[in-house]
């Protein structure tokens, strides 16, 4: 029996809830590791003391990386995962460091705009790989490579927006008050929105695909 591709914006959101749930269940552990979290303070220490543009570039190449290693198939997939494990290490070491729950750190970043434009691009990262990998087996790649250097424009495009939203998040924490960095949903709304556009429009031959069925259902239905 042949294994039908669920769609990939399908495996996309499973690939971006599954990330969400690994992000709260292992940050509320409670991990105790001093040496992580100096390295991590010190790391912080050092993007947070630079001006915009040095800091943008300290953050989005890094994340972008990252992002293009879990578009390689199999290799993403544990890329996927092991990011999300250390990063949500961290985010518990952090908790357990300054004797707040871990999970309450992880939820306070999910109220800034930059964690909903980061954390979706590595999830289309991952479910792109995934889908590279079935069409790889299938023998069928040259008839979908196209839209997968469109998945990685995409990815390409959201994490430098999540890169200058982040970094105007951390200027107005540090220069203003921690509040303050909340006025970045402001530029991140519409942002959002253009970006839930552009996915679609780039993945537009599955929407195509079934407005096709429906009308070829509707045409039957008429004899």
């Amino acid at each position: 029996m042949e294994i039908k591709m669920p769609r990939l914006r399908k495996i996309f959101l499973l690939s971006f809830i599954i990330e969400l749930v690994g992000f709260a269940v292992i940050s509320s552990l409670p991990i105790h590791d001093p040496a992580l979290y100096a390295s991590f303070k010190s790391e912080d220490s050092a993007i947070i003391s630079k001006s915009f543009f040095p800091m943008w570039l300290s953050i989005f190449p890094h994340n972008l990386l990252i992002a293009s290693i879990e578009f390689i198939p199999v290799v993403g997939i544990l890329m996927f995962g092991f990011s999300i494990g250390s990063t949500a290490s961290v985010i518990a070491v952090e908790g357990t460091s300054t004797k707040v729950s871990g999970l309450a750190i992880f939820t306070s970043l999910m109220i800034l705009p930059h964690s909903w434009l980061e954390l979706p691009a590595y999830a289309v990262a991952a479910s792109t790989s995934i889908y590279i990998l079935y069409y790889l087996v299938k023998g069928q790649m040259g008839k979908k490579y196209m839209k997968i250097i469109y998945m990685y424009i995409f990815v390409v495009i959201e994490l430098a927006f999540a890169g200058a939203i982040e970094t105007s998040e951390i200027i107005l924490e540090e220069s203003a008050h921690p509040l303050y960095s909340l006025y970045m949903w402001i530029p991140a709304v519409p942002i959002i929105i253009f970006l839930i556009w552009l996915y679609r429009h780039m993945d537009s031959d599955e929407y195509k695909h079934k407005k096709e069925i429906e009308k070829d259902e509707y045409d039957f239905s008429q004899f």
